[in-house]
């Protein structure tokens, strides 16, 4: 079963409109809350005033933070204490850590940070209620981007963090980097610009919070990417053990690591459930989603490659600032300064790497994990850089690629940053784009398209990633006495079709058709524990564990099945669903489970406490047609490799590197938050932020070249962020190569036709 093409179960329930995401649950006598947010980026709270809308009809209760406060609600913990030791700042001390409240005390920080929680007996009512509330401000100045925030004159954000810095980080070993820096032939300096980027879900953000006044617990409905983890983190705030908690993730409409995080709405509503004493419902508008849901990327990086004589790589030195926001949510920090760290080499060999990073707050929606979130930025300095160290040495820039490329035989490989490089053969994997995208024949393409007046381009770009790392995962499986199958997992999925995989790994391992396996629903009550989703992780962590799981279900049948064939226990063998006791005695094992006294039938589970990191990789090749007149760009072809070391189910994997590419050319060329100088989001809709179009993503036919992961028994190496880590530099090569003979040697994501419009016109003024 692993490995085969099997269709989505969750697709014919999902595409015929039987799904039920957040919002389609609701409950006997629910309310609705709405929130008021502030408009400003930066100015103190005054004085709320309720009267007006208090007096509005349908309304339940409007509370702020001191109402929260007085009836038992704790600020949102970040979890820096349990993990901010191991990133401590340059001088040994732990990065800053503000605090953050499920409703703004005396100061907001960024437009849309939630003031007030209106309650009424429906949505448009707690709507208008919401704008009858009057709130004093003083305003006061913003900050909003990252090269100015840790000015000594910038407007201060955080008493807990002088010029506005979260961290000021150091990794690799600096000297090293120096001394290859040194004696380096040429020095190849490059300074990007990683925009910021919002995490566009199908479906906005929902909870539907009740709490049960009998038994004293919680209920809330909200898509996420670990239900174990908000659990734990809302009963903290709530100040309730976390039994009193039950959270339950349905259909999912997408995620990108944007639902990883705690959002204070889903704290407020169960606050308000409880002290009400009806169930509250909310759902984001698209314009809250844009200016409260955490956002992507926004980074600045200037890259140092040193190389040799013979194109050698030496030493690579990169600094820069990372935008936190107004606030970090908790594994926004980590996730960028892990990441970037350990992916700053690439697929090359460089013997000497170092990063100095700083993450500061601004006053804007804060940042957190995005889809390749620090693989991007690492992959598409390095991927930048080699190419413009081909222009500046005259050197080929697929020869300048493949001589310092590392080789399959010296894997696994531990790189300078620390990161245990597994399995692969990035040579291979490039060889086989190459060829699948007709490298050698682009040069006539490209004359036919100047024929048509139109400047034609290729830019390759080979990926890493550190994928599935992390605390380990719970996984379980029960065998009914009816025969059936049910298994269960802490990942969560939002689209991946992690239902179809998990279903494919157990009917597999016990020899079973997956018709006859139920895969249990993200729910805490009938999941036990559980990681979550993130990080590409699922299959590695999850599907590993469910392995071993069910390992232990069949070593509990085996005694029973031992005793309806009249056999020992170890003269019993398994395989393909049925024990062998020999001389054609055999029992299926779901006849041994018809055979069990407990009416419960057999259960077995896993807590894998199993962290490896594994490392999908690839090739990407980009074509782009640019018309000189408009500046109007296309992506008219567009190749993958990717090794995703052994896939479960090959359709989905391509699924999701479909995607990732899909995200990774809107953020070449298309999507950015632009806020301006006083704090307010510019792209605040769709008519607006620059969401990629079918008709910008050629058809795309991933290619497989995977080498099976030595880290797991399933041989997998996770497969969902490859396609955005690699794809935004394989289309900013392609657009520079496009430019090249223009004059324009260099352009800032993303390259939308305005920005090449006027990169022409600057290239014809310089050469005259």
């Amino acid at each position: 079963m692993i490995g085969a093409s099997l269709r989505r179960r969750e697709d014919l329930r999902l595409l015929a409109g039987r799904g039920r995401f957040s919002d389609d649950f609701n409950l006997a006598g629910q309310a609705y809350a709405a929130f008021v947010r502030s408009p400003h980026a930066h100015a103190d709270i005054l004085a709320i005033d309720r009267t007006a809308a208090l007096g509005l009809e349908g309304v339940l209760g409007i509370y702020a933070a001191d109402d929260l406060a007085a009836t038992g609600s704790e600020r949102i913990g970040t979890g820096i204490a349990g993990r901010g030791a191991g990133y401590p700042t340059r001088d040994g001390s732990a990065m800053a850590d503000p605090p953050y409240f499920v409703l703004a005390t005396d100061r907001v920080r960024h437009v849309g940070e939630a003031v007030a929680m209106v309650v009424a007996t429906s949505a448009d009512a707690a709507i208008r209620a919401a704008e009858a509330v009057r709130v004093g401000y003083r305003e006061l100045p913003a900050v909003t981007a990252a090269a100015e925030a840790a000015h000594p004159d910038a407007p201060q954000l955080w008493p807990e963090a002088p010029n506005n810095t979260c961290y000021d980080w150091a990794d690799g070993d600096a000297a090293a980097v120096a001394r290859g820096l040194a004696a380096s032939a040429r020095i190849v300096t490059l300074d990007v610009e990683i925009g910021r980027v919002a995490p566009t879900f199908m479906e906005p953000r929902a909870a539907l919070a009740d709490f049960d006044a009998a038994s004293g617990r919680f209920t809330l409905v909200a898509g996420c990417q670990a239900i174990h983890g908000l659990r734990d983190k809302l009963a903290r705030v709530l100040r309730v053990e976390r039994d009193r908690l039950r959270v339950i993730s349905p259909d999912v409409g997408g995620a990108f690591g944007a639902r990883s995080v705690i959002y204070p709405e889903y704290a407020a509503v169960l606050w308000a459930a409880r002290a009400l004493g009806r169930p509250v419902k909310w759902t984001a508008t698209r314009q809250e989603e844009f200016l409260t849901t955490t956002q992507g990327r926004d980074s600045v990086l200037r890259g140092e490659l040193g190389l040799g004589g013979d194109g050698s790589f030496l030493a690579l030195r990169v600094t820069g600032n990372a935008n936190m926001g107004a606030r970090h949510t908790g594994n926004g920090p980590y996730s960028v300064m892990r990441n970037l760290a350990r992916m700053l080499p690439g697929v090359y060999r460089t013997p000497a790497v170092c990063l100095e990073l700083r993450g500061v707050f601004t006053n804007t929606v804060p940042v957190s994990s995005y889809r390749g979130v620090g693989r991007m930025e690492a992959n598409f300095l390095i991927e930048r850089l080699i190419d413009k160290a081909a222009r500046e040495t005259g050197l080929d820039r697929i020869a300048l690629r493949r001589r310092n490329l590392i080789r399959s035989e010296e894997l696994p490989l531990t790189t300078p940053m620390g990161a245990v490089y597994d399995s692969g053969d990035y040579a291979k994997g490039m060889d086989i784009a190459l060829a699948a995208a007709d490298w050698t024949g682009f040069p006539a393409r490209r004359t036919a398209a100047k024929a048509r007046g139109l400047l034609r381009g290729i830019g390759l770009s080979n990926y890493i990633e550190g994928a599935g790392g992390g605390a380990g995962e719970y996984a379980a499986v029960r065998l009914g006495r009816d025969g059936r199958f049910s298994i269960g997992a802490g990942c969560v999925d939002q689209g991946q079709g992690q239902r179809t995989s998990l279903a494919q790994i157990a009917a597999d391992r016990l020899g079973l058709d997956p018709a006859v396996i139920d895969v249990l629903p993200s729910d805490t009550d009938l999941i036990a524990d559980g990681v979550g989703t993130n990080a590409s992780r699922s299959m590695v962590r999850a599907g590993a564990a469910l392995v071993v799981a069910m390992e232990r279900l069949v070593a509990m049948a085996r005694p029973v099945a031992a005793r309806l064939l009249q056999a020992r226990d170890s003269d019993v063998s398994f395989r393909r669903g049925r024990f062998d006791a020999g001389g054609g005695r055999e029992v299926a094992l779901a006849d041994v489970a018809a055979a069990l006294d407990d009416p419960g039938g057999l259960f077995a589970d896993c807590r894998s406490d199993d962290d490896a990191v594994t490392y999908p990789n690839g090739c990407h090749v980009c074509e782009v047609e640019i018309d000189p007149e408009t500046g109007a760009l296309r992506v008219v072809a567009f190749t993958a490799v990717d090794d995703v070391g052994r896939a479960i189910n090959p359709p989905i994997v391509h699924g999701q590197s479909q995607g990732g590419i899909a995200q990774g050319i809107g953020e070449a060329l298309s999507e950015r938050v632009v806020f301006d100088d006083t704090g307010q989001v510019m792209t605040a809709s769709f008519l607006d932020y620059g969401l990629p179009r079918a008709a910008m993503v050629p058809e795309i036919h991933p290619v497989s070249n995977d080498f099976p992961s030595p880290t797991n028994v399933l041989g997998v190496k996770g497969a969902g962020e490859g396609g955005a880590t690699g794809a935004p530099a394989a289309v900013m090569n392609a657009v520079l190569d496009a430019l090249a003979d223009c004059g324009v040697d260099d352009l800032a994501m993303p390259a939308t036709p305005m920005r090449v419009w006027k990169a022409l016109r600057a290239g014809v003024v310089k050469n005259g």
